[in-house]
């Protein structure tokens, strides 16, 4: 193509740059490592008019912020015009996996698990960048060496049983009153479970603490 003729359309270099530009300070500030933004190819036949303007770049709506997605990259000079040019964003940051194939109703031990180097652009169903928030927690499903754990895949392990002899525990202040209770629902610790006063059958609602223990709002 003559120069002459080339100074008369953008070149599509300028767009990609502003595409990648926008998304990294986009994506920047919420992740503490440094994105790759890769911009894919536009058709070799487009020509759009030059922009006597700086290129503008934004996110259409529904594009996401890592992966595969959009970002739109507009003129508003003399000759306005507008496009969605495909990127893909890459942060790397170290999250859990399991170190081997691990049964349903597994309670994770720290040898369990390990951090490993991902792209979290692959990850649209959540991770973990902490072992120790993961360590005691219950698998809900068979798992093979080197998967992602992700929200949906844990659940605290029951520590009470439903009809378990407990201890109630009643706490105002620096006084502390224990009383030997049942429990009247399974639990895990967190979790709010009716119980009842074994001396006086009264129905009470409180959170487990640890195994065997639930505490009451007095």
């Amino acid at each position: 193509m003559p120069v002459a003729v080339a100074e008369t359309f953008q070149s599509h270099k300028s767009i990609y740059q502003a595409a990648r530009s926008f998304m990294r300070n986009h994506v920047s500030p919420q992740h503490s490592t440094k994105p790759e933004v890769k911009a894919g190819k536009l058709d070799s036949r487009l020509k759009l008019k030059k922009c006597n303007k700086r290129l503008q770049a934004f996110l259409p709506k529904g594009s996401r912020e890592l992966g595969k997605t959009t970002v739109g990259v507009k003129c508003a000079g003399t000759n306005p015009w507008s496009l969605h040019v495909p990127v893909t964003i890459s942060v790397y940051k170290n999250i859990v996996v399991t170190t081997r194939l691990l049964q349903k109703g597994t309670v994770l031990a720290e040898p369990d698990i390990k951090l490993v180097k991902r792209d979290l652009g692959n990850l649209s169903y959540g991770y973990f960048e902490d072992i120790s928030s993961n360590v005691g927690m219950k698998l809900k499903r068979r798992t093979l060496a080197g998967a992602v754990l992700t929200p949906a895949m844990l659940k605290k392990p029951q520590v009470i049983s439903r009809g378990q002899k407990i201890s109630i525990l009643a706490q105002s202040g620096r006084m502390q009153v224990r009383m030997t209770g049942k429990a009247l629902a399974n639990g895990a610790v967190g979790e709010r479970i009716k119980v009842m006063n074994l001396k006086s059958s009264q129905k009470l609602e409180g959170v487990v603490t640890s195994a065997g223990v639930v505490e009451i709002d007095i």
